[in-house]
């Protein structure tokens, strides 16, 4: 069985794999890797979300570029494991609703793998907050230009593709963890996203 599946991955790094193989890939990284692997691939798909997070937000220059990155970082090392923890916990919770028979540990290092894709686009945001930050921030002493808008456009296309990407593992992950079926994934999954964003609603208003 580990020799097929070493196969059927094709011995690719993950990284790579998860994008046309995902369920294979999750399987053999489960499997084959170590809990430092997924923490690594973890916190740097954590860090490449947290800029995201940055997009549109006034830049007035009290800060460089260097300390945005570099706090981001570091604060990306304690979010990945509150983050990563409390989704685990509560997808493990929704997902044994459906019959899923999914451990934490297993969860914990699935959610991780499923932060590939911002890795995918980490180079794309670095360069982008670099070269034309007056497209990434909102700066309002530099008019935005047509090129900034058409840059503004591809990056966020990109950046979309990666968080339906993301949802798909994640979809694809709980399936596999769990042994449920795919749509019985989706709705375990869907449930969390309600009950967070009707949470999220009552504490904001």
């Amino acid at each position: 069985m580990n020799e097929q599946l070493t196969h059927a991955v094709d011995d690719r790094h993950a990284v790579l794999s998860i994008a046309t193989k995902p369920r294979d890939t999750i399987r053999y990284v489960l499997t084959h890797k170590k809990l430092s692997y997924f923490i690594i691939v973890g916190i740097i798909g954590m860090f490449a979300s947290n800029l995201i997070s940055f997009i549109g937000m006034d830049f007035t220059g009290a800060y460089t570029l260097g300390d945005i990155v570099y706090s981001t970082l570091l604060s990306s090392l304690l979010l990945y494991f509150l983050s990563t923890a409390l989704s685990a916990g509560v997808l493990t919770l929704s997902a044994k609703a459906f019959g899923g028979i999914g451990k934490f540990k297993e969860m914990f290092r699935m959610i991780s793998v499923t932060m590939i894709p911002y890795i995918w686009i980490l180079p794309i945001i670095l360069f982008w907050m670099q070269f034309a930050p007056q497209s990434f921030f909102n700066i309002t002493y530099i008019e935005t230009s047509l090129s900034d808008l058409i840059l503004q456009f591809v990056c966020g296309t990109f950046i979309i593709i990666a968080s339906l990407w993301t949802y798909v593992i994640t979809v694809v992950g709980i399936s596999e963890v769990h042994r449920i079926s795919t749509w019985k994934a989706f709705f375990a999954s869907f449930i969390v996203i309600i009950i967070l964003v009707v949470s999220a609603r009552y504490l904001l208003f």
